[in-house]
C-alpha cells in the first residue's frame, strides 16, 4: 500500500523540483528584463517585481518536499552522529513525527486562508490585481507534499527501527 503512494509522492516531488528550477530561471530572466527596462530605457515595468515574488514563493515551496526527499534540508547532526544507531533512528522518528504534525497544521491553516481569500474575492493591492489564492496556493501545495514526505520518512524510520531490533541491535 505504501509503495505506490511513495512512488507517486516521489514523482510529484521530482516534477516540482524540476519546475522550481525553471521558475528560478524565469524569475532571473524577468528581473534581468526589469533592470534593462528601468536603467537602459528608463521605462520600468509594473508587473516584474510582483510576478518575481510570486515565482519565488512557488519555487521555494514547491521544491521544499523534493529537498527533504533528497536529504538536502538543514540537518543539524553535530550530536546525533555520535549516538548509537538505535538512538539515531529514534531521533529521526521523533523529528519526522514532529514534521508531520507541524506540516499538517500548516496545511490546514493554508487551506482555511485560501478558502477565506476565495470567499471574499481578495486580490493584490497592485495594478495587476492578482487573485491572492494563486500565490497562496503555493503554501498549501508545498506543505501538503511536505506532510506526505515527512510521513514517508517516518514510516521508513519505523521500519528501520523494527529491522534494527530484529537484527539484535546491530548497526542500521
Amino acid at each position: 500500500m505504501i509503495g505506490p503512494f511513495h512512488d507517486v509522492v516521489k514523482r510529484c516531488n521530482f516534477a516540482l523540483g524540476m519546475v522550481s528550477g525553471l521558475g528560478i530561471l524565469a524569475m532571473g530572466l524577468i528581473l534581468t528584463y526589469e533592470v534593462m527596462c528601468r536603467y537602459l530605457f528608463n521605462a520600468p515595468t509594473i508587473w516584474a517585481q510582483e510576478i518575481s515574488i510570486y515565482l519565488y514563493m512557488w519555487t521555494m515551496l514547491a521544491a521544499a518536499s523534493y529537498t527533504l526527499q533528497t536529504g538536502k534540508h538543514v540537518h543539524v547532526d553535530l550530536l546525533i552522529e555520535r549516538f548509537p544507531a538505535r538512538v539515531k533512528i529514534l531521533f529521526e522518528i521523533a523529528t519526522s513525527a514532529v514534521g508531520v504534525a507541524f506540516c499538517a497544521i500548516v496545511t490546514v491553516q493554508a487551506y482555511q486562508m485560501i478558502a477565506a481569500t476565495v470567499q471574499f474575492g481578495k486580490v493584490s493591492a497592485t495594478p495587476l490585481r492578482m487573485p491572492l489564492w494563486i500565490p497562496q496556493s503555493a503554501l498549501l501545495m508545498g506543505f501538503v507534499l511536505l506532510t506526505f514526505q515527512f510521513a514517508l520518512i517516518l514510516s521508513d524510520r519505523v521500519a528501520r527501527l523494527k529491522a534494527h531490533r530484529e537484527k539484535g541491535g546491530a548497526s542500521a
